[in-house]
């Protein structure tokens, strides 16, 4: 082989080596190894071994969503390999499932280059482990052409406790044994509209309200829900069983409703929420299911065009006025022939 070609093959041959380096560095900046552990947050606790771990990537240009799945060690770590570098904007969700329950938690991409932490807990059967700290029922509505009423009930639920209750669904629960959150209604109450940051479940009747069958994790949670419910003349009665109990029970109703007044609950001092006054009414320390027997007042009414209007829509109405407007009619045209009578005629 002459001289030159060997030159030119050794000097190829050298280039490519010493490219090789940048080429595979750039294509490792590309992904990032993540890693870290799943802690039992109950004392006692077994360790989270074996446990399938996932973690979510969402691009925010794209929308796509990227899932890598691991298995913890032994000792409750794990690890990633190959995870593409997030991007700015990108998102991050870890999650376990543990303990028949699902355990999340959002990440930002900083936090990817430190060893991550997901706590998990033990399951209980136990609906005592959770609390309504807060319970307050708004009057948001008043219709006075139907007499109805449009009300929203607002919770502030705790799990005090280092277990997450899980309830069981496989079968009946024994009188008075349940495992699950239970909300009570009015018997006619129409309309319902739930809303809860607990995640999974669902919303089933029970008895005379609603259950939700979520599981509750250590800590503070949040449930609403909306109804309507009809009155007659210009008052209504409901109980509320307090199926958790409440350490505060609010109601509050604004002042642009008029004077509606309140039995079952001691008043309070009312307060203004952006242009809104309302008044209050409130209880302490209530257990679960002592309960509150609420009666409303004073409420609005139809008006007397209102009252007329409805009726005549109605076929029974027509029956019972279709004789009466006959007779005033022909008693208007009797009157009328008498007055247009000439003098000295005779009847």
């Amino acid at each position: 082989m002459p001289l030159r070609c060997i030159i030119w093959a050794v000097l190829a041959v050298v280039a490519l080596l010493a490219t090789a380096p940048a080429a595979l560095q750039a294509q490792g900046s590309d992904t990032i190894a993540v890693s870290g552990a799943l802690v039992n947050g109950t004392p006692g606790g077994g360790v989270p071994a074996d446990v399938t771990v996932l973690l979510h990537r969402f691009g925010a240009d794209s929308g796509s969503v990227d899932t890598f799945e691991t298995l913890t060690d032994g000792d409750g770590t794990f690890r990633f390999n190959d995870v593409p570098t997030p991007e700015d904007g990108d998102s991050l969700a870890l999650a376990a499932d543990y303990g028949e329950t699902r355990y999340t938690e959002v990440l930002s991409p900083s936090e990817l280059s430190g060893p991550l932490t997901l706590e998990v807990y033990e399951f209980t059967r136990d609906v005592g482990v959770v609390a309504t700290t807060e319970q307050s029922i708004i009057v948001a509505g008043i219709d006075a052409a139907t007499r109805r009423m449009a009300i929203v009930q607002l919770f502030t639920l705790e799990n005090r406790s280092d277990t997450t209750l899980v309830p069981d669904l496989s079968a009946p629960p024994m009188i008075g044994q349940f495992s699950f959150l239970r909300f009570s209604l009015p018997a006619n109450a129409t309309d319902l509209d739930v809303s809860t940051n607990l995640v999974g479940g669902e919303v089933i009747p029970v008895g005379t309200g609603f259950a939700i069958t979520a599981p509750v994790q250590p800590g503070r949670h949040q449930a609403s829900f909306t109804f309507t419910i009809p009155y007659e003349g210009n008052e209504v009665t409901w109980r509320d069983n307090t199926l958790q109990g409440a350490e505060t029970f609010t109601l509050l109703i604004p002042e642009e409703f008029g004077n509606i007044g309140v039995g079952g609950l001691a008043a309070d001092e009312g307060f203004t929420v952006g242009a809104v006054a309302y008044r209050a009414w409130r209880a302490d320390k209530l257990a679960p299911g002592e309960g509150v027997n609420l009666t409303l007042s004073g409420l609005p009414e139809p008006s007397w065009l209102t009252r007329l209007g409805n009726p005549l829509s109605e076929v029974r109405f027509w029956y019972g006025a279709l004789p009466v407007l006959v007779g005033i009619a022909l008693a208007g045209l009797l009157a009328w022939g008498i007055w247009r009578r000439p003098a000295g005629s005779t009847g």
